[in-house]
């Protein structure tokens, strides 16, 4: 005796026939979907720039530790907060203002 081929669910699947479950259900309590412009799009966050920074072993080694040691994410968090600080913090800029115009001296 040979064997009986079914229909490939795959293929009825593609041609949209199939089980009851592939088919929508329409009844009185539906709500209908609002079209796609009415829908609230959430914003998309801002997507972050990459930058690198070279370091010696001394700084790199000092950021690791400290990053360490803070529990901190990663290093780049800690760059993130210092950054802030350096932005907030007008006594902190110029210290690190007059640093660098110290190391171009």
């Amino acid at each position: 005796m040979s064997p009986m081929s079914r229909p490939s669910k795959v293929d009825a699947l593609k041609r949209g026939v199939g089980t009851a479950a592939s088919k929508p259900k329409v009844g009185e309590h539906d709500v209908p979907l609002p079209a796609a412009a009415e829908v609230p799009q959430r914003p998309r966050p801002e997507k972050p720039v990459r930058f690198t920074l070279d370091l010696d072993r001394e700084h790199h080694r000092f950021l690791k530790t400290y990053t360490t040691e803070i529990e901190a994410r990663g290093a780049a968090e800690v760059m993130r907060a210092l950054l802030d600080e350096l932005r907030d913090d007008t006594e902190l800029a110029a210290r690190v203002r007059a640093r660098v115009w110290q190391a171009h001296a």
